[in-house]
């Protein structure tokens, strides 16, 4: 979408660089760039408290590890494929390697963040069971290869799906369902979690994690960061766009809040008390369901759509762990990868405002408007073409980690607990 393209954001940095304009939109770009970078603290207390004991110390090792090496790798060669100028195409991006002749170092951090949080949620789905050395590979791997390449199609004027007219706000596709069509591969291929199924029956067994509480904080982080991370991608508030960031701050708060209860209600329905595991999931998957359309939908249609996207988290959730047998120790999968779908089919039914970057650009109406399903048709290509992409890929990368016997720890390992294996120590001290 145009609000992501480098090109006209660099051309706002020279050509206006003295401007109160220009101060204005990249202090309100920085701000958010924090925010988001801080959903690495709500992603890092959430998977803690969801996984056992006995591996938290590795899972916040391996959030802090991720984020490091993405920084390093999206300033080296991805931020190059995802939006350098020097030539670039409709499939990828050229130039700036290491930032060279690049100085809007506002623009790069808060695509930075995005890319760290596409990767620290796909490597949630594959905890307790994956070795250290394959997280970090990974990460370079979706930070160069994965991500960009999906984000110059569709956040790049130079995109082949931009051009096709696809409507992505804040990353429903971008980072959702790329992280979530990963996660899924690495959590398929690594296998269920030593427990999790019976032996006998094949039915579910619960593991559940070992604190609520750092969930609970977790949720609340992200919850707090996303109004950075959605509000943030008008990348500016001059130009009226005051308005609409605004309103995008609205929308995020209803859709989080309607999937938060409706997914209580489903769980006191279906099990005859409020589950606050998956109420907290159902509260994250009303965020991931707002992504794509926030800047575009009336507050009413957040309401709904978080609606749906509660009973889509909760219904993906159990298919997935008793049709496929996927085990994914934080529901990565349903909550981003269904989430993320949703999110960018929702936006062909009920868009009605124009782009935010540019005001004077309208949108086709959504089909509740009479928009007709032409922005229906454009939505689902990009979703097909973002999970073909990152989900080949991932799965290249991890059938070849597997062939070589570094996918998955050891027995020994995993019963014990991947913190005395990766830092030699546990978390908690008391047994």
């Amino acid at each position: 979408m145009e609000q992501f393209s480098m090109s006209s954001s660099s051309d706002e940095a020279s050509s206006s660089e003295y401007s109160l304009e220009y101060y204005m939109d990249t202090s309100w770009i920085l701000d958010a760039a924090n925010l988001v970078f801080f959903m690495q603290a709500g992603f890092g207390m959430l998977e803690a408290g969801m996984v056992r004991a006995k591996n938290t110390k590795s899972i916040l090792l391996k959030n802090v590890i991720n984020t490091a090496i993405c920084a390093i790798s999206y300033y080296c060669l991805g931020h190059s494929f995802a939006f350098g100028k020097a030539n670039p195409n409709s499939f990828m991006g050229f130039g700036n390697y290491f930032l060279m002749d690049y100085n809007h170092y506002a623009y790069w951090m808060i695509q930075w963040a995005y890319a760290a949080t596409a990767t620290t949620i796909a490597t949630g789905a594959m905890a307790e069971r994956l070795q250290l050395h394959c997280y970090i590979l990974f990460t370079l791997v979706q930070t160069v290869l994965i991500y960009p390449f999906v984000a110059h199609w569709i956040w790049s004027q130079n995109g082949w799906l931009f051009d096709l007219g696809i409507v992505d706000f804040a990353g429903g596709a971008v980072i959702h369902i790329v992280a979530g069509i990963t996660g899924a591969c690495g959590s398929f291929l690594l296998g269920p979690r030593i427990g999790r199924f019976n032996q006998d029956s094949g039915k579910p067994k619960n593991l559940p994690g070992h604190s609520v509480v750092l969930m609970s904080l977790g949720a609340m982080i992200l919850w707090y960061s996303w109004y950075g991370y959605t509000a943030g991608a008008s990348m500016g508030m001059t130009k009226n766009r005051v308005i609409p960031a605004s309103r995008v701050s609205v929308v995020v708060t209803l859709s989080a809040a309607t999937g938060l209860v409706t997914v209580l209600a489903i769980g006191k329905i279906c099990k005859g008390h409020y589950d606050l595991v998956k109420g907290i999931n159902g509260l994250i998957a009303g965020l991931v369901s707002s992504t794509s359309s926030c800047a575009y939908i009336e507050p009413w249609a957040a309401i709904v759509i978080g609606f749906i996207g509660g009973i889509v988290y909760y219904a993906s959730s159990w298919a997935l762990l008793n049709w496929l047998r996927l085990d994914d120790p934080v529901d990565s999968t349903a909550i981003h990868l269904f989430g993320g779908c949703w999110s960018l089919i929702s936006v062909a039914f009920f868009a009605t405002h124009g782009r935010v970057r540019n005001p004077e650009i309208t949108l086709p109406g959504g089909i509740f408007y009479g928009g007709g399903i032409s922005l229906l048709w454009v939505q689902l290509v990009g979703m097909v073409l973002a999970i073909l992409w990152a989900g080949f890929l991932s799965a290249i990368f991890f059938f070849t980690m597997d062939y070589f016997g570094k996918l998955r720890v050891d027995v020994d390992t995993e019963l014990a607990g991947l913190d005395n294996s990766n830092d030699g120590s546990r978390a908690y001290t008391f047994d």
